[in-house]
């Protein structure tokens, strides 16, 4: 088709489809967002574009994200040192009990929308990341079977904790292995990682690897003796 200068101007139709076929496309992408605005602006006008970036940029109003969880992981921070005293904090103090408390301390706009909003993401996350601060207290200051019980407990809920958990039986199985026997019952399984890693150490250290003797080396042992050689 061709332009509206070549178009028939006595032909309403031919001059409508040739004014059209000069008008600029809005349906390319690109490749910048130069090329982008600039087709915006030669179909728009360029007051009608700036208007238009500085609504799409504006900052949306609206109710800020919550700022739970610094809250939040002082309760389970305590949950997880009873789970490891041996206590239930699950069964102790229900989500609904945390959700109310904390409700209580911050009500926000709504009282009863704080509380949903708390008993869901406890619901969420509550077991996982109890246990998560469990496995990282019991690593110091708490003998390895308690250790052992938080990881085991952790992969049930976790199965990425597995490495974990394998990693720590390997080196009580270690210790077990390079000190004739089982580790104290009191030590703390980076303890038990330490001893195994230092009983390597030494190893290393007092059956060190040989040197290689090299290709050259290799060569003058292995070389046919001469006359006047041992």
């Amino acid at each position: 088709m061709g332009t509206a200068r070549e178009a028939d101007l006595t032909d309403p139709k031919k001059l409508a489809a040739a004014l059209m076929d000069n008008k600029p496309r809005m349906d390319l992408v690109g490749p910048t967002v130069d090329d982008d605005i600039r087709r915006a602006i030669s179909r728009y006008g360029a007051d009608a574009v700036k208007e238009a970036v500085k609504i799409q940029t504006k900052p949306r109003r609206g109710r800020k994200p919550e700022k739970d969880w610094p809250e939040l992981n002082e309760i389970l921070k305590a949950d997880a040192r009873d789970w490891l005293a041996g206590g239930d904090p699950f069964s102790t103090r229900s989500n609904y009990a945390i959700a109310k408390k904390f409700a209580d301390n911050n009500p926000g706009h709504s009282h009863p929308a704080t509380m949903k909003r708390i008993e869901r993401k406890l619901v969420q996350k509550r077991v996982w990341m109890t246990l998560a601060f469990a496995e990282r207290f019991s690593r110091e200051g708490y003998p390895y079977g308690v250790y052992i019980r938080a990881v085991e407990a952790l992969t049930a809920v976790d199965s990425a904790w597995t490495f974990f958990r394998d990693s720590a039986k390997s080196n009580i199985v270690d210790y077990e292995a390079k000190k004739g026997e089982p580790p104290p019952a009191e030590l703390s399984i980076t303890e038990i990682e330490a001893a195994t890693r230092n009983e390597l150490l030494t190893l290393g250290t007092l059956n060190p690897p040989k040197k290689s003797l090299g290709l050259f080396g290799l060569a003058a042992r292995y070389a046919p003796k001469t006359d006047g050689q041992g």
